[in-house]
């Protein structure tokens, strides 16, 4: 991105426009949980994994409050490196892909280090139920509705999400096609059907996983 680019204001359709500020709105009061909430989540890492929560960064454009979502990729070796972000701002994260389930959108999810979210498994092309659930099924997540800007930069926000319950995860999965696809693989060939840590940076409707 060079000084002559538009900001993220003027990229933003009319309506997207609208929706993120009033958004902001809304969210301003959390923002302060944002921050604070996070940091004493993350202290309690020795604790039920289903009740932590972590701190990540994602592109506004592609930031779906509670909307729910899994792992598709391990640690990607990329960071974004424009204006003022730079590798050195990224030491404390990790770029993962992540697919937005019942859409099959993915983006980029750049996740706090110190995360615990478990171990991405090659073989199913996903993070693994973390519970007592099917272990062959992947672990969902649900993005927390408040944000807060990450510095002074308007390219990335800051976020929190979490790991969804049991009884939540699977419904989500049930209803979803990619998780469907998955499933019709694995009893076809033995296996999740590979890594799905591909596909297009999610720009459509508002993903609820609803």
């Amino acid at each position: 991105m060079t000084d002559n680019d538009p900001s993220l204001l003027d990229r933003i359709a009319d309506e997207s426009r609208r929706s993120f500020l009033k958004k902001s709105a809304v969210a301003t009061a959390g923002v302060g949980a944002a921050a604070t909430g996070t940091a004493s989540a993350q202290d309690g890492d020795d604790g039920d994994y289903f009740g932590q929560e972590w701190k990540g960064l994602i592109f506004p454009q592609s930031f779906y409050p509670e909307a729910r979502f899994t792992f598709v990729s391990g640690v990607v070796e990329w960071t974004p490196n424009y204006g003022d972000v730079q590798d050195s701002w990224f030491t404390d994260y990790n770029t993962r892909m992540i697919r937005w389930l019942n859409t099959g959108e993915q983006d980029q999810l750049f996740v706090a280090e110190d995360a615990n979210i478990g171990e991405f498994d090659e073989d199913l092309g996903f993070v693994p139920d973390q519970g007592e659930g099917d272990e062959n099924q992947p672990q969902v997540f649900e993005i927390r509705p408040e944000w807060a800007p990450f510095g002074d930069n308007q390219d990335l926000i800051t976020v929190n999400f979490s790991p969804a319950d049991q009884e939540t995860s699977d419904q989500i999965l049930d209803a979803d096609d990619w998780w469907q696809d998955q499933q019709d693989a694995f009893e076809t060939n033995g296996n999740g059907g590979g890594n799905g840590s591909g596909g297009n940076n999610a720009t459509g409707d508002n993903t609820t996983g609803n």
